[in-house]
């Protein structure tokens, strides 16, 4: 399952929620050999979370509830192809139709599930029909590349909504590199100098991919490069700005006494965020300074926003972020 770890792994901090399917991805890889009706059928509820996850993001009309329960619940099967034809909507290069054909491994996974799985269905033992490793590392290798094609097209689709740079993604290495590089005495032993620019100067990390590291290597549509507004003036980020970035005054510890622990109860409330995600959002603001990333930001939201309404909750929630935390310190 290489391809679809490595996807999670580029998309960690843009798509923290996916990394729960590495508790799938490692199931998978565990009983592939000794237990591979398990591996089989955990490949089908891979496929089924993603699928649904996908449509919990792209569809605001998508009721996973009301899909999941009642009389005639929604087979995987359509789970699967609602979402290739969100993602197909939203993507001109993906072939769904050829992933949706693929997808008939679904069927076969299903079929196993209900026959021979071990979870859901317990079985008797010695169980009268088993897979054999060698089916079961078909079953996987078909699984990986169905999921990681379509997570693959799906990242980039919410990528490009949110308009932010994504640091964990594969177009943004070589840019990395090229950050660290050109700090080669960057003081800080066990950070890089691109990571700790984006975390705590997401602005300037954006200004300095556009501005310099794209006309570098002449990515740039010509007539910009060649007609220029005006100057470029950019600002590097010192050994001096990373110590004043670092050092803070800020105590948590001292910082959360009863009154104002009972003022944010009261807030989170009001505002439908989550007590403890908002707790360690405001930590992190009154800590450096910076307002939270989008993915924090959403994180706070008792109601996870729809596709279409993901950056105006997030504007929202960021700002209230920054009004308690202003509430909280003047009390």
């Amino acid at each position: 399952m290489d391809a679809v770890k490595n996807l999670l792994k580029l998309h960690k901090k843009s798509h923290s929620d996916f990394q729960y399917y590495q508790l799938h991805i490692d199931k998978i890889e565990e009983n592939r050999s000794e237990n591979p009706d398990i591996a089989i059928e955990t490949c089908k509820s891979l496929i089924e979370g993603v699928s649904k996850t996908i449509l919990n993001n792209l569809d605001v009309t998508f009721d996973e509830k009301r899909e999941t329960t009642g009389r005639n619940p929604r087979s995987v099967q359509w789970f699967f192809k609602e979402a290739l034809k969100k993602i197909s909507e939203n993507s001109e290069d993906f072939e769904s139709g050829f992933v949706q054909a693929s997808g008939q491994i679904i069927n076969i996974t299903q079929s196993i599930r209900t026959e021979r799985g071990d979870i859901s269905h317990g079985k008797s033992v010695p169980k009268l029909v088993e897979s054999t490793p060698e089916f079961a590392d078909m079953i996987v290798n078909m699984t990986n590349l169905i999921v990681s094609y379509t997570l693959k097209h799906y990242f980039e689709i919410d990528q490009e909504s949110d308009g932010e740079l994504d640091y964990y993604s594969e177009k943004l290495e070589d840019y990395n590199t090229w950050l660290d590089d050109s700090q080669p005495d960057f003081p800080i032993a066990k950070a890089t100098y691109s990571k700790v620019l984006y975390d705590n100067d997401y602005d300037e990390y954006e200004n300095r991919y556009t501005d310099e590291y794209l006309r570098s290597t002449e990515e740039l549509p010509e007539e910009e490069v060649d007609e220029p507004k005006g100057k470029l003036e950019t600002r590097r980020i010192t050994g001096g700005d990373i110590v004043k970035i670092l050092s803070t005054d800020f105590n948590e510890d001292t910082f959360w006494t009863a009154g104002r622990l009972e003022m944010l109860k009261g807030l989170t409330k009001n505002y439908q965020f989550k007590f403890e995600e908002s707790k360690t959002v405001i930590e992190e603001y009154l800590f450096t300074d910076k307002d939270p990333l989008p993915d924090e930001a959403v994180k706070v939201l008792k109601e996870r926003p729809s596709f279409k309404e993901r950056k105006e909750k997030i504007e929202f929630a960021i700002s209230r972020i920054r009004m308690i935390a202003g509430i909280l310190k003047e009390n």
